[in-house]
């Protein structure tokens, strides 16, 4: 998911001066922009990571005076949507030691604004005194890839948060970190939490946070089958795809259950639409949207329901990115063999197995999506499947598989970062009404 509220992000041009940008997007494509989900330990959103890459530096941001210019954009617009709708989501940024001694967090508001102190900021004088006056202002103070290392033991003292990398380091080397700052009064994040295994021994051994996309990977897969209220759902999605079905139909399909009534009536009634007046039935939405506009909404209703108990809400905004992603890169002419609404179907269910912790092989016969379609779920290396890698690279802020699949599946960079951007403001708009 991706875009400016975290949400969101978008490429790098390589050549910036060739570069022909849309209206509205001109400093959005120099820099790779992508949010990471951070989750506490109950499995909610606490908050999320905006990540910055460039092509100069595949590892870390690298930031100029233009950089910061694109940089204080991005972020802000992020900040200004997420406001508007979730104040309660932090947002994590990391600055460098220039930019924290320029004052460049206050940009930000200090009411969602987590400062990332990046691992090779020393406690010089200089730092410690602009950190304290951050923190005097509201800001959170975190301290990234934290190691264990003594040298930064002053920061830690100031820190709100202290975030440990565990992706390369084995349970024991954790541990091990984890005793150095447990008695710290600060948060302790683990980022870069890639399965279900390392996130139950972190939850164990007492971290706060944790951040990554443990949450969309499938587990416990064996001998699962589809529950009966699954198995409905399942039937409305593949007639919402009848192409004839009528109004009349749309409303028997709907009408006979309350949950979806209720939560399609609650999602038209928010401020997404914008509707001047009630809509109070079925009837009357179809007649306000129409019959193509509600199965496209009702398909989202469905699937928010088809989220197993105990999966984070974030597996289903994740879900409606990719679709919404994949749709608006068919809207701007870039599938040309599949219709758009294909592509947002394609997207939306590219997380069915994890939804329902099945693997796709027992559940492609029910999905209402053709075999070349589905074909994207079980061959890795078809060409249909090269959107989900491309997906997969924008959520993770994976800059040298963003550019890999732009350049096997033919697509600009600029054309993907548009199509991102507008996924995560469409995301921002709705998904307050659906979760």
């Amino acid at each position: 998911m991706i875009n400016g509220d975290q949400e969101s992000s978008a490429g790098n041009c390589t050549d910036k001066e060739n570069m022909t940008t849309p209206p509205g997007f001109t400093e959005y494509f120099y820099y790779y922009l992508a949010k990471q989900p951070i989750f506490d330990r109950r499995g909610n959103t606490y908050g999320y990571e905006l990540l910055f890459r460039s092509e100069a530096d595949k590892e870390k941001a690298v930031f100029d005076d233009g950089d910061f210019a694109t940089m204080r954009m991005a972020t802000s617009g992020f900040i200004k949507a997420q406001e508007s709708t979730d104040q309660s989501k932090r947002i994590f940024v990391n600055f460098t030691e220039r930019l924290i001694l320029e004052g460049a967090p206050r940009a930000l508001p200090p009411s969602v604004t987590v400062v990332e102190v990046l691992e090779d900021t020393l406690p010089i004088p200089a730092v410690m005194a602009e950190i304290i006056r951050l923190k005097q202002d509201g800001y959170f103070i975190a301290i990234d890839d934290y190691t264990g290392h003594t040298d930064q033991e002053e920061l830690l003292d100031l820190a709100d948060i202290i975030k440990v990398d565990v992706l390369t380091r084995s349970f024991s080397e954790i541990e091990e970190i984890f005793h150095t700052i447990k008695a710290k009064k600060a948060l302790k994040v683990a980022e870069k939490v890639e399965n279900r295994k390392t996130y139950n021994f972190l939850l164990q051994l007492g971290f706060d946070f944790f951040q990554g996309y443990f949450f969309a990977k499938p587990e416990n897969l064996s001998g699962k089958t589809l529950h009966s209220f699954q198995t409905s759902r399942m039937r409305i999605l593949t007639a919402l795809n009848d192409p004839d079905l009528d109004t009349e139909k749309i409303i028997e399909t709907v009408k006979v259950d309350p949950a979806i009534t209720y939560r399609l009536l609650r999602l038209l009634n928010s401020a997404a639409f914008g509707f001047s007046m009630k809509i109070d039935s079925i009837r009357h939405a179809v007649t306000l949207l129409g019959n193509n506009r509600m199965r496209y909404w009702l398909r989202m209703i469905v699937l928010s329901d088809l989220v197993a108990p105990g999966k984070p809400q974030e597996l289903l905004l994740l879900a409606l990115s990719r679709g919404r992603f994949f749709e608006e890169l068919a809207l701007a002419g870039k599938c040309p063999t599949i219709p758009h609404e294909k592509m947002f179907l394609f997207g939306m269910l590219s997380l069915i197995d994890v939804m329902l912790d099945m693997p796709f092989v027992k559940i492609l016969d029910k999905l209402p999506i053709s075999d070349s379609l589905k074909e994207g779920y079980t061959n890795a290396d078809s060409p249909i499947a090269g959107y989900i890698h491309l997906a997969k690279a924008i959520e993770l802020g994976d800059i040298e598989e963003f550019a890999r699949f732009c350049t096997l599946l033919n697509l600009p960079k600029n054309s993907v970062a548009e199509a991102s951007l507008k996924a995560g403001e469409w995301l921002l708009q709705v998904a307050s009404a659906l979760t």
